[in-house]
C-alpha cells in the first residue's frame, strides 16, 4: 500500500503552506503594538483577528463591552462606525498603523492598571540590602534593579493613557517618526497634534509631582521604592540585556516627557 503523502493526507504540513500564512506583520507595526499593549504577547494578540477580550497582563475586567473591538477612528466630520470589522491588513505601513489605532481605540476603557500598587508607592524608606538574592553583593545588579523599576514604572503610566494620545505620544517620542508622519497616520495634522497634547497633559497629572525624573524635588525615587516594588513583586528580576547596570537611577534636574520616555527599552 503506498504511503500517504502530505498533500494526499491533509497534513498540518499542507495547512501551513507558505501560500496559506497570512503575511508577516511589518516590524514597526508589531513594536508599535507592544508599545500599545505593554508587552509583546499582548501586542501580537491584538493583531490577531480573534483578539482576546482580556488581553494578556490587563486587568480583567478593564474594558466594557470588550466585542466591540474595531471600528472606523473618528476623525473631524467623519461618522464614528463601531464593531465593524477590519477585513484585511492595510496594504500600506501607515494604513496598518492606523488600523492599530482603531483596535485599541475600540476597546472602552473602564479602569486602567491600578497606579497606587502597580507603581510600587509603598514605604518608601526600606531600602534593598546589598545581600538580598536579587542582588548578591553586586552594585551592578543592584542598578539593574533600579532601572528595570524606572522603566516598569514610566511604563505603567503611559499605558493608562487613553489609546489615541498614547498612540500620538508613542510614534513619535519613542519610534521616532516625524510630526508630518504622525499627521498622515491619524488622518489630520488637527487630530495628531489635539491627541499629543492630550498625553503630555495627561502624562503631567500623573508625573509632576511625584516622579523624581520630571523634577529631582519630587518625593518618589526609584531608589527608595525598590524594596517595596520587589516585595510586592511589580518586579523581579528582569530577563533581559538592555538595562544599564554601570550607573545608579539618578536625577539631577528637570526633564520634558519627551527626554524621559525616548530612551526607554520595549517591553519584552
Amino acid at each position: 500500500m503506498a504511503t500517504p503523502t502530505p498533500e494526499s493526507s491533509g497534513s498540518a504540513a499542507q495547512q501551513d503552506s507558505p501560500a496559506e500564512r497570512p503575511p508577516a506583520e511589518h516590524p514597526l507595526v508589531v513594536l508599535f503594538a507592544t508599545w500599545m499593549a505593554g508587552s509583546r504577547e499582548a501586542g501580537m494578540a491584538m493583531l490577531q483577528p480573534d483578539a482576546p477580550d482580556v488581553l494578556p497582563g490587563h486587568p480583567p475586567g478593564a474594558y466594557k463591552r470588550p466585542g466591540l473591538r474595531q471600528h472606523e477612528y473618528k476623525r473631524p466630520g467623519a461618522r464614528r462606525l463601531q464593531g465593524e470589522p477590519i477585513a484585511e491588513p492595510a496594504a500600506d505601513l501607515f494604513g496598518r498603523l492606523r488600523q492599530v489605532i482603531r483596535l485599541f481605540s475600540a476597546r472602552h476603557r473602564v479602569h486602567g492598571f491600578n497606579l497606587d500598587e502597580s507603581l510600587g508607592r509603598f514605604d518608601g524608606t526600606t531600602k534593598l540590602g546589598m545581600g538580598h538574592p536579587l542582588i548578591r553583593g553586586d552594585p551592578r545588579r543592584l542598578y539593574v534593579l533600579q532601572h528595570e523599576v524606572q522603566r516598569k514604572c514610566l511604563t505603567t503610566v503611559l499605558m493608562n493613557l487613553s489609546a489615541a494620545p498614547r498612540a500620538a505620544f508613542i510614534l513619535r517620542v519613542i519610534l521616532g517618526l516625524s510630526r508630518d508622519e504622525v499627521s498622515a497616520i491619524f488622518g489630520t495634522a488637527t487630530g495628531a497634534n489635539t491627541a499629543y497634547t492630550r498625553a503630555r497633559q495627561d502624562l503631567g497629572e500623573y508625573l509632576d509631582y511625584v516622579c523624581e525624573h520630571v523634577d529631582p524635588e519630587n518625593p518618589c525615587r526609584c531608589e527608595n521604592r525598590l524594596a517595596s516594588a520587589v516585595e510586592h513583586g511589580f518586579i523581579t528580576w528582569p530577563e533581559r540585556d538592555d538595562l544599564a547596570g554601570d550607573t545608579p537611577v539618578t536625577s539631577s534636574r528637570r526633564q520634558e516627557y519627551e527626554v524621559i520616555f525616548a530612551p526607554l527599552p520595549a517591553p519584552k
